[in-house]
C-alpha cells in the first residue's frame, strides 16, 4: 500500500501530477456543455441540483476549480441542471421551460 504525504503546515493545496490533470482535462472535454457555478454556491442547492440530475438520468461530470464548480454535461439536458435566471438567482432548469417528463419512463 502506498502512502501519500500531505504537509498541513505549508498551507498549500496539493497539486495534481501533470499527467493526472491532463486526464481530467481530457475527460472534461468529452462533454458538450458546462454550467459554471460560483464556488460559494449553497451546498444545499448544489446537492438538490445534482440529485435532480441523477434522478433524470443526466450523464455529467463534476469538476472543481478555485473560484467555481463546473458541471459538464451532454447537450439537451440543460433543463435538468442549474441556470441563472433573469432574477439573477440560480434555479434548477431553464427559465420559462418546464422539464420534459416522458410518461413512458
Amino acid at each position: 500500500m502506498t502512502t501519500r504525504e500531505i504537509n498541513p503546515m505549508d498551507g498549500e493545496v496539493p497539486k495534481l501530477p501533470p499527467h493526472q490533470s491532463d486526464v481530467l482535462e481530457n475527460l472534461r472535454h468529452n462533454f458538450d456543455a458546462e454550467v459554471h457555478l460560483p464556488a460559494d454556491i449553497p451546498r444545499e442547492f448544489l446537492s438538490a441540483a445534482l440529485l435532480f440530475a441523477i434522478d433524470n438520468k443526466v450523464d455529467f461530470g463534476l469538476f472543481h476549480e478555485a473560484d467555481r464548480i463546473i458541471i459538464a454535461y451532454f447537450g439537451g439536458d440543460e433543463i435538468y441542471l442549474p441556470s441563472r435566471w433573469s432574477d439573477k438567482l440560480w434555479h434548477i432548469g431553464v427559465e420559462d421551460k418546464e422539464p420534459f417528463f416522458d410518461p413512458a419512463d
